[in-house]
């Protein structure tokens, strides 16, 4: 059985090192993902998809709030999708 301490602190345990906005280098640190693919999902078409961010000049910021958010729905959609594959017999 999981802890629900570590369960209720994740993902702030990720983010706990960052101020109230992430910039795109940030972000892909946080997700291991490489800056283009953060840059993707800021900008994309599909609103189920896109992270939440503000541009600024050139730049993105992320505000820590949103991508908590934003993380904590994802991984419930990715944790049904799983569930639901691994029911079905197609994992």
């Amino acid at each position: 059985m999981e802890d629900i301490s570590v369960a209720s602190s994740w993902p702030d345990t990720m983010l706990r090192a960052y101020g109230d906005m992430l910039s795109v280098s940030d972000v892909a640190h946080v997700l291991n993902l490489e800056e283009r693919n953060v840059r993707n999902l800021l900008t994309s078409s599909a609103a189920s998809t896109r992270l939440p961010g503000v541009k600024i000049g050139k730049s993105w910021r992320i505000a820590r709030d949103q991508l908590r958010t934003y993380l904590l729905s994802h991984h419930n959609q990715d944790a049904a999708l799983s569930s639901s594959v691994a029911e079905r017999g197609l994992s």
